[in-house]
């Protein structure tokens, strides 16, 4: 599977879906995908948020001839209702998947981007400074230390 059959089926299931701003998700998912430093990044960048926001399963990825790694990698940046934000990142770091890591720190950039917004609310700022914010300081202290052991 390539960059642009990725991106076929990306806006297959996006079609007509929106961000908080209004603007359509896929544009969110191609700015992810636009940082990714390979092939595999930018197919993972688009498809971060596949397994959370539609009806698609691992296996209907692999069935599509995704490859287990960008499968996994997928899934491990599928925030699951069961568990905390707090907890969800912290899986993220524990699981040493460095791919993932530096697509939710791209991800989480873009979310705490509230020019993307019309109308910015209290909630909007609450949600950066509370939720995003130190998540987003975990994965870049997680991605630095990384960086300094090799």
């Amino acid at each position: 599977m390539n960059i642009e059959e990725t991106r076929k089926i990306v806006k297959k299931y996006f079609e007509g879906k929106v961000d908080k701003g209004g603007n359509p998700y896929i544009e969110h998912l191609e700015y992810v995908s636009s940082f990714g430093r390979n092939e595999k990044e930018k197919i993972i960048g688009l498809l971060h948020d596949i397994l959370e926001d539609t009806l698609l399963t691992k296996k209907d990825l692999l069935n599509m001839g995704f490859s287990q790694e960008i499968v996994d990698t997928v899934f491990l940046l599928t925030h699951s209702k069961s568990i905390s934000y707090n907890e969800y990142i912290d899986r993220i770091i524990q699981s040493n998947n460095k791919v993932a890591m530096y697509i939710k720190k791209i991800d989480m950039e873009n979310n705490m981007d509230l020019t993307r917004l019309t109308n910015t609310t209290e909630k909007d700022v609450k949600r950066v400074n509370e939720k995003y914010k130190p998540n987003y300081m975990k994965i870049v202290k997680a991605l630095e230390e990384e960086h300094e052991n090799i």
